[in-house]
């Protein structure tokens, strides 16, 4: 039974708990899955009352810390990236089905060409000066180029800036439509990275509902009414976790809803080289002048380049110029110029075919195999909700009892009591497709056994 000694800690007593939970989870006092103690029995020991207690779980969870479900009780959540949790004892080697990667393979050849390439250049010492903090002219044309490629949208050059990767782009956008103590509008399952940032800036993120088309606009109007909220963070294609992707409809009437109430969208489309054949037209292009649109090379091309690129309404670029300066001075020129090299030269381009085929061969093998989960045949991963009675931890531990690792839907999840019985499954990231057939096999079989639930609570 946890007990925090709480005395000596600055500050409100909510916050002081929060920060104990912080330090007990960094140091492994409190190991990942850990049941905390009732926000009852806590306070009636600390002394203290309930609501604070309340306070405090609540603040530790917008710190993607700890997740739990009513009725269930609270947990300790696993903050380890995927490649550092403990293997099976005495097992083969886990197959990872959590990492929302794709194969590197087809792009070595190409990253070689651009590395001697690059290494021939006269100006090479011109490189490792201070960056601009707009990137280069070129940079910023293979950022256009991308996005034209990628989208259909022509791009005016001056509104766009190379970033270190999605990460920073969404670090930059966020911090450029919110202040700190505002609400940022989120789809009820959203990208992970967007707790601990929104917990950097000192936002409170407020879930909105989906369907089968993502967010519901009526949904988003009353959040925006009801916590005066003027900043929303979407991702509207091949969304993650679901896979869904709005419609044409859906994304007009979103961006209706956005200018009656003054909202801001922050936009990230990461993904959205893997569906260039749909039509899709970004909410940016509805837009301009209310959308800040990120991209990512990091899926299409490999994350070591670490380059992005963030496309702003032309009253912001001041303000996200100024962010940058103030965080990295600068994006790496060397990822960022080799990342135009490939862009500029075709290689991206074609990469993009080569993942848009690896995934596609993905989907067609994850359909023969594991027929309950449901997913866009473009996308990288699938969404499978579980069936009476399992729970989405307990499954998620026998799995990895069985050598196969997969993410929850509370590692998504943004509020409390609001989160769906389903796991994330990853297909892009094996290098070796029977790899991924065979993991896939055993969640199938995992689910066909009437007895596996049990042995789970073992």
């Amino acid at each position: 039974m946890w007990l925090p000694d709480i005395a000596t800690r600055p500050g409100p007593r909510y916050r002081a708990i929060a920060a104990a939970l912080h330090d007990d989870i960094g140091s492994g006092t409190l190991p990942a899955g850990a049941k905390l103690p009732t926000h009852r029995d806590l306070a009636w020991r600390l002394g203290v009352t309930v609501g604070t207690v309340t306070r405090a779980y609540a603040e530790a969870e917008r710190q993607g810390l700890i997740g739990g479900e009513v009725g269930r009780g609270t947990f300790v959540r696993d903050l380890r990236p995927a490649e550092t949790a403990p293997e099976p004892l005495g097992e083969t080697p886990i197959i990872d089905l959590s990492v929302n990667a794709l194969a590197q393979r087809p792009n070595e050849d190409r990253l070689r060409q651009a590395l001697v390439q690059l290494a021939g250049r006269n100006d090479l010492s011109a490189l490792m000066n201070y960056p601009p903090v707009n990137g280069t002219h070129r940079h910023r044309q293979a950022g256009a180029a991308w996005i034209s490629q990628t989208t259909g949208m022509m791009v005016d050059t001056d509104r766009l800036l190379p970033t270190a990767g999605g990460q920073n782009a969404m670090h930059l956008a966020l911090a450029a439509v919110t202040r700190p103590g505002d609400s940022l509008l989120v789809e009820r399952l959203s990208y992970p990275s967007v707790k601990p940032l929104a917990a950097l800036l000192d936002l409170r993120l407020v879930p909105v509902a989906m369907d089968g088309e993502g967010l519901m606009p009526d949904a988003l109007e009353q959040a925006a009414r009801a916590h005066g909220a003027h900043a929303l963070y979407c991702m509207p294609r091949l969304h993650n976790p679901t896979t869904v992707s709005q419609g044409p409809g859906r994304r007009r009437a979103v961006m209706d809803v956005c200018r009656r109430a003054g909202i801001l969208v922050v936009e990230d489309d990461v993904y959205g080289f893997l569906a260039t054949e749909d039509g899709f037209a970004p909410l940016a292009a509805l837009d301009p002048d209310r959308v800040l649109y990120l991209t990512s090379l990091s899926k299409s091309l490999m994350p070591g380049l670490r380059t992005g690129f963030l496309l702003c309404p032309a009253p912001l670029m001041d303000r996200v110029r100024t962010l940058l300066r103030a965080t990295l001075l600068g994006v790496n020129p060397l990822g960022v110029e080799l990342a135009a090299e490939f862009v500029l030269s075709g290689a991206a381009e074609e990469a993009c075919a080569q993942r848009r085929t690896l995934v596609a061969e993905r989907q067609a093998l994850a359909r023969r195999v594991l027929t309950a989960a449901g997913s866009d045949p473009a996308c990288p991963h699938l969404w499978l909700p579980l069936p009476e009675p399992w729970r989405r931890e307990d499954f998620t531990r026998a799995l990895l009892g069985r050598g196969v690792r997969v993410t929850p839907a509370d590692a998504f999840a943004v509020a409390r009591g609001d989160t769906p019985h389903a796991v994330r499954i990853c297909i892009g990231g094996q290098e070796r497709p029977e790899v991924l057939e065979q993991g896939l096999r055993v969640i199938a079989n995992l689910l066909a056994e009437p007895g596996a639930m049990g042995e789970a609570l073992v």
